[in-house]
Formats: structure tokens, C-alpha cells, sequence
């Protein structure tokens, strides 16, 4: 019995063995994370923020009132008058407005206190499309442009932004002047031949244009063309006999060329007051001596001596009438000439020797 008693005790204790074993609690079991609880919690606050952006919309966006203009009836029809408008929900048979004007200072709250329930809920009118509010002004422009009665364009109003291209038509002075300008221009560049033609056609457009011909005269005798260059200033001449610039160029080219009578009669008038009056007296004066004319070119030398107060003059006169057979104006012209300081030793004790003879005869 003892054996099957201690049998029994050992299976006793192995028995208590394994429910301690199996009753042994799980401490070190993890515990499952509460995933419910956090979604329960984040969809509260996403309801919350949603249920805040709501009413915070809600108060801030207030319907704007506008100002609806109608069209004026082109017949006697009576013409309807513009009416501020709070929001569509409360007029919903109104036509679209069609030209919408800014609110003033005083309309917002005027609209903010004729609608204190309408900020818990969005306005009919926030829950139109863009496209549909956009289709509805179009339609109501175009109707306002067919209701509108055509006026006709005002006489004043001008075109912007237009160019119109005028023809203007120059004078013959004028576009010779452009021609000259052109024909200096070649000059400059050494493009003789062109500037002669241009110069021609300018004496063409203007016959008596003085600076043209003269410049062309020039041209001619520049090139050696002598005969040319005389020949445009005889045909200004004709025009223009006293011409002095003309004189000058011609009187200098036929003294060069020896044609000392040309010279005479060309400088038979030399206007006093000209510019070149005092080279065209020494121009004539010159000529005059060298075909024996001594009293005219005494009478040139003269006038030059008079002009300018020169000594030089007084004895180129003094000389010529003594030429011209006249001791007495001679010998009043050597005073003359004494009396100035404008004579060199050589001059004045010619003159002083010439005086001297003329008195002993």
C-alpha cells in the first residue's frame, strides 16, 4: 500500500505541477494596440473642423447687392428703373442682372441685418456653377444689344491707331533745294559726275537760283571745261545782268583767259552796295588798263581808294591818270597817298619823286 500511496502522492504532485504550469498568467503577452479608439477620435475631429469651415463660410461669404439696369425701350414704352437686389433666392423670377456695379460702403450692412438666419446654411446662390451665372450674363448682354437702338457714329470721332499716307507735292524752289542738297552731298563723296547732273537739274527747276548756278560754273571750270563754265553764268546773266556773284565768277575766268574787253563790258554796272562791289572795281579797273581805258580804271581805283582809305589805291590811281594824260588829278591823287600811312619807304619816295616832276613842269 505504501507504494500505491506514494504512486498517488507523486501523481498528486505532478498534477498540481501542470495546473501551475497551465494557470501561470500571461504578463508577457502584448496587448493589441486600440486602433478604434484613434479612428473614433480622428472622424470626431474631422466632423468638428468640417462642421467650423461650414459656419465659418457660411458667416463670411454675404451675397453682394447689385444694381440692375435695364434697357431703354426705343419706342414710347415706359422704361423700368434700376433696383438694388440682395440675393436671387429672394427674387427668382428676376431676369439676370446686366451690367453689375460695385457695392457701396453703406449697402453691406444694410444686407447683413435684413439676413440673420441665412448664415447657418449656404445661400441658394453659392450653389450656382460659374459656367451657369456666366451663361446667364451673356444672354442677358446680348439681349440688352438687341433691345438697343443703333445710334449713328459721331461726325468728331477719329479712328486710333490709324496711319493715313499723305501725298504732298513739292514747288519748283523747293525741290530744287532738295536737289542741291543731294548734289553738295556728291560733291563730298567725290561723285562729281552725278553732282553736275544734280546742279543742272536744279538751274532747270530754278533758273535764277544764284548759289546753283554758281556752283555749277564752278563744276565746268573745275574741270576745264572753260567754254561750259562761261556759258551757264552768260545765261544767268541775261536774267540777272548785276548779279555780283555771277560778275565775280565771270570776270575772274575771262581775266585768266586774257579776254580783258569781256571784262569791261561785262562790269559796265557794278551795284555799289553788293558784297563783291570793291573786287569787281579792282576786276574792271584791271582789264580796263590793259586795253588803254586809263581814265576808267583811274575813276575804278578811285572809288577802291575812297572805299577803303588805302594809300595803294590813291597811287594806282595817281598812275592812271597820269596815263590818261591828266597831271592835275595825278599829282592831287600822289598827295593823296602821301597823306596816308598805309605806304611802304619804296611807295612813298615814288610818289614823292612823281609829285616832284609833275610840279616842275
Amino acid at each position: 500500500m505504501s507504494v500505491i500511496n506514494r504512486m498517488l502522492r507523486d501523481l498528486d504532485k505532478r498534477q498540481q505541477q501542470d495546473r501551475q504550469t497551465v494557470s501561470t498568467p500571461a504578463a508577457a503577452a502584448p496587448k493589441p494596440f486600440p486602433w478604434g479608439w484613434v479612428l473614433g477620435a480622428i472622424v470626431i475631429i474631422a466632423i468638428a473642423v468640417t462642421a467650423v469651415m461650414v459656419i465659418w463660410q457660411t458667416t463670411t461669404s454675404q451675397p453682394e447687392p447689385v444694381e440692375v439696369t435695364t434697357t431703354t425701350a426705343p419706342s414710347n414704352e415706359p422704361a423700368t428703373t434700376s433696383t438694388p437686389a440682395t440675393s436671387k433666392a429672394t427674387q427668382p423670377q428676376q431676369e439676370p442682372a446686366a451690367i453689375v456695379t460695385e457695392p457701396t460702403a453703406a449697402a453691406v450692412p444694410v444686407a447683413a441685418a435684413t439676413q440673420p438666419q441665412q448664415r447657418l446654411q449656404p445661400e441658394p446662390i453659392a450653389q450656382t456653377s460659374a459656367s451657369d451665372n456666366e451663361s446667364q450674363v451673356a444672354q442677358t448682354a446680348q439681349e440688352q444689344v438687341v433691345a438697343t437702338p443703333e445710334q449713328p457714329p459721331v461726325a468728331d470721332e477719329k479712328p486710333q491707331g490709324t496711319m493715313q499716307v499723305e501725298r504732298v507735292e513739292l514747288s519748283a524752289e523747293e525741290l530744287a533745294e532738295v536737289k542741291l542738297k543731294q548734289a553738295r552731298e556728291a560733291m563730298q563723296k567725290g561723285e562729281r559726275q552725278r553732282a553736275g547732273s544734280l546742279f543742272e537739274q536744279v538751274i532747270a527747276l530754278a533758273p535764277e537760283h544764284v548759289a546753283a548756278r554758281s556752283e555749277l560754273a564752278a563744276y565746268w571750270y573745275g574741270r576745264g571745261q572753260i567754254s561750259s563754265a562761261l556759258a551757264v553764268l552768260e545765261q544767268g546773266l541775261e536774267l540777272q545782268p548785276q548779279q555780283s556773284r555771277w560778275q565775280l565768277l565771270y570776270a575772274k575766268i575771262l581775266l585768266e583767259g586774257g579776254a580783258y574787253q569781256r571784262v569791261v563790258d561785262a562790269l559796265r554796272q557794278i551795284n555799289p552796295n553788293a558784297a563783291e562791289a570793291a573786287d569787281l572795281y579792282q576786276l574792271r579797273a584791271a582789264a580796263a588798263n590793259e586795253v588803254g581805258r586809263y581814265a576808267s580804271a583811274a575813276a575804278d581805283y578811285v572809288v577802291l581808294a575812297e572805299r577803303t582809305g588805302e594809300g595803294r589805291w590813291w597811287l594806282a590811281a595817281a598812275v592812271a591818270f597820269e596815263d590818261a594824260q591828266q597831271p592835275d588829278a595825278a599829282m592831287r591823287s600822289y598827295q593823296q597817298a602821301l597823306a596816308t600811312d598805309t605806304l611802304n619807304a619804296d611807295a612813298r619816295n615814288y610818289a614823292q619823286q612823281r609829285l616832284n616832276t609833275l610840279g616842275d613842269r
